[in-house]
């Protein structure tokens, strides 16, 4: 899950009469298997013995995101069960499976899904709700490790579809939840936002300590008082400009998917060395010792480098060490 994340729900939409249950996708281009220069997936929704809807789709040469989705318009029902399943047609592979059920709703109240869009400078939340009368809405939003930060409420009744814009400055990597309170009822749903943000603080912060131990000096400029996007350009440009750019951050988030930190806006160790160096020629890895602490040793015969990564308190997070602690290891 690189870029923006996979995204695959199922999302209910209320009308006085009926409800649109529908599988949604949003997902990288990467994440299908090209055969011919063409992604092929199928995508399905079944609601009991209701409604049962599969499409098969296919792209030819993908770029970005594919997006997609399949829907059953249900009448005079109010309590389902709904499944969705979405594959990967020239693989085989079943990408992901999503499970629900019927929101639960009040007699005089009836509140969707909370939906989200990726817009170009921020997450578009919107939210339809058919009130008898009138009532509150309230929504929220939270960072990974922050908390929750909530918007002024806002009054309604009738049919309304409401629509909320968070900034892009705002988000930071990681997962981010939102949230919608309506008397009571509360719908959820969260994106794992993969992309570093540079106008929030903490994750440039992050961002440039990657730059630091990848670039050196030469990331002096991006430490300069003034515009931080101008000095981001302008670091870029001297670095090889877009094609650079691009493929130090797609081998950042490669390097953070397969290894993951336990801690807090953090790189882990393995992390930093992949996205400096690529993936190694060869892991020697020591996971399980009747003595000692778990341990890596990452070659990189080309460049005549080695690194040594040691699991200290057994929780998978692997900290680089001088290349001596193999001695004590053995």
């Amino acid at each position: 899950m690189l870029g923006r994340g996979f995204i695959f729900t199922i999302v209910q939409i209320y009308y006085p009469e009926s409800v649109l249950v529908y599988s949604k996708l949003y997902a990288p281009a990467r994440l299908f298997v090209l055969k011919n220069d063409t992604a092929r997936w199928k995508i399905s929704i079944q609601v009991d013995n209701l409604c049962s809807k599969v499409e098969y789709r296919e792209i030819f040469r993908p770029e970005g995101y594919i997006k997609d989705s399949v829907l059953c318009a249900l009448r005079g029902v109010k309590n389902f069960n709904a499944y969705a399943e979405i594959v990967d047609h020239n693989s085989g592979k079943v990408l992901k499976t999503v499970k629900g059920k019927n929101l639960e709703n009040k007699r005089d109240i009836l509140v969707s899904s909370l939906i989200y869009e990726y817009v170009e400078d921020g997450v578009k939340l919107m939210l339809k709700v058919i009130s008898q009368r009138e009532v509150s809405v309230r929504f929220g939003f939270k960072n990974q490790w922050e908390r929750w930060k909530y918007f002024d409420p806002i009054k309604l009744q009738g049919d309304t579809l409401i629509e909320v814009f968070i900034p892009k400055r705002a988000l930071s990597f990681g997962e981010i939840r939102f949230s919608a309170d309506v008397d009571g009822l509360r719908r959820e749903t969260e994106i794992l936002f993969n992309e570093f943000n540079i106008e929030n603080d903490k994750d440039f912060r992050v961002l440039l300590s990657v730059l630091d131990f990848v670039y050196g000096k030469k990331t002096d400029i991006l430490k300069k008082k003034g515009d931080r996007k101008e000095n981001w350009e302008r670091f870029w440009e001297e670095m090889g400009g877009e094609k650079a750019k691009e493929a130090f951050l797609e081998r950042l988030y490669t390097a953070m998917y397969l290894y993951p930190s336990n801690l807090r806006n953090k790189i882990s160790d393995r992390a930093l060395v992949y996205t400096k160096f690529g993936p190694p020629d060869e892991i020697l890895n020591q996971p399980f010792r009747f003595e000692g602490k778990p341990y890596e040793v990452w070659y990189y015969y080309r460049l005549g480098l080695r690194f040594v990564f040691v699991d200290f308190d057994g929780t998978g997070d692997y900290r680089m060490v001088p290349e001596s602690y193999l001695d004590i290891m053995r």
